[in-house]
């Protein structure tokens, strides 16, 4: 095999097994740009927007472990990436979307529940990242937690729910994926996801 050829190949395969981290950075700047899309704000104008990149994000998180073990590149440093990607994304930019929903934020009680939420996810990313059972789900994903919550955030914005409706819905949903993030019931892993998945 010619120098050149050997050399390309090195590269490309170099490239490549940076490939699942560039999925990591692109989910962690999807959460990033909704939170500075929602900061301080009070009327919902990027609401179907940051559902769309919370949406869009949890694809790209579904793809960066899969592409890891495909490629060879996981690494300690990937898993914990992935990690602080995810909390971004599935743990505070959803509970920043619902902040600018008129009927939830002044609800004071409501927040108290939504500042629970992003806690919730932390501990279920920690157990994660010191836990070893590659073959099962132990708890909710925060990134289906995510997914979850931008689905229905996407639902009381396009129907004309009562106010008080939402504010309840959203508190008790919020409460539901809080308690299943941090719950110990084990769900088998699709065979894609056999290794890990935060």
């Amino acid at each position: 095999m010619p120098p050149g050829n050997k050399r390309e190949r090195r590269i490309a395969a170099l490239l490549g097994k940076k490939i699942p981290s560039l999925l990591t950075f692109g989910n962690m700047l999807l959460g990033l740009t909704v939170l500075y899309l929602n900061i301080g704000k009070k009327d919902g104008d990027y609401l179907v927007l940051s559902c769309i990149l919370i949406l869009v994000a949890a694809v790209l998180d579904a793809f960066d472990g899969v592409t890891a073990r495909l490629l060879g590149a996981e690494s300690d440093f990937g898993k914990e990436f992935d990690s602080f990607a995810d909390l971004i994304s599935f743990g505070l930019a959803p509970m920043g979307v619902l902040l600018t929903v008129e009927a939830i934020a002044a609800r004071p009680a409501i927040l108290i529940l939504l500042a629970l939420y992003p806690v919730a996810g932390v501990f279920r990313l920690v157990r994660f990242n010191l836990g070893n059972s590659s073959g099962y789900f132990t708890g909710l994903p925060i990134t289906a937690a995510g997914f979850i919550q931008a689905c229905f955030i996407l639902l009381v914005n396009g129907v004309d729910f009562p106010a008080q409706w939402v504010a309840r819905s959203a508190a008790l949903l919020t409460a539901v994926l809080s308690l299943l993030m941090v719950s110990a019931f084990r769900v088998r892993r699709p065979r894609l996801w056999q290794k890990e998945r935060p």
